[in-house]
């Protein structure tokens, strides 16, 4: 005969396999601009030019099977940060007379593969350039973490996006409030 706490094991591994759908989901989401834009920010500092913005490193577009940072998107996300927060004076497409690019490039994002609570970490080498000399007024290597709760999303594939668009988030929020102290001309 066999005893109750076998019984639980030989069981235990199959059930955790049964319910890895339910944790994890099936299918990854694409990202959220708006989750991934910057908090509203006030910035006493206001730069009289215009820029432009560049991504990459991240995803071309949404993957099915992981949650991924797609460069469009959070381009987006960090357009719309930058005319919120009026940093600027415009946000401009690449090539449309822009006195500055900022250049986000995505370097790495880790991410768990299931759990209560998710910490998505990404780290961006941030480049800002005064397009007439080439010149270099900022370089910054981010990184950034942000923990998604079991309570803000049921499905683990929700929490994992989450994570990932608040690092993104948190990421973005920091290298605008570094850009809003230089002394651009």
């Amino acid at each position: 005969m066999t005893s109750l706490p076998t019984t639980l094991i030989r069981f235990l591994p199959g059930f955790g396999v049964a319910l890895a759908p339910f944790f994890l989901g099936s299918c990854a989401e694409p990202t959220d601009t708006s989750t991934m834009t910057a908090a509203p920010m006030t910035f006493t500092t206001k730069h009289a030019g215009s820029v432009s913005v560049t991504v990459t490193g991240g995803s071309d577009k949404a993957a099915l099977d992981a949650s991924t940072i797609v460069n469009s998107d959070f381009a987006e996300a960090i357009k719309k940060s930058l005319a919120q927060s009026g940093l600027f004076a415009s946000v401009v497409a690449a090539g449309q007379s822009e006195q500055y690019q900022l250049a986000a490039a995505i370097v790495r994002v880790d991410q768990p593969e299931i759990g209560r609570a998710m910490t998505g970490t990404i780290e961006v080498n941030w480049t800002l350039t005064q397009l007439s000399n080439k010149y270099v007024f900022w370089k910054k290597t981010i990184v950034s973490s942000y923990t998604a709760k079991a309570g803000e999303a049921f499905s683990g594939v929700d929490r994992l996006r989450l994570a990932n668009e608040g690092a993104a988030r948190v990421n973005l929020q920091d290298a605008l409030t570094q850009i809003s102290v230089l002394p651009l001309p």
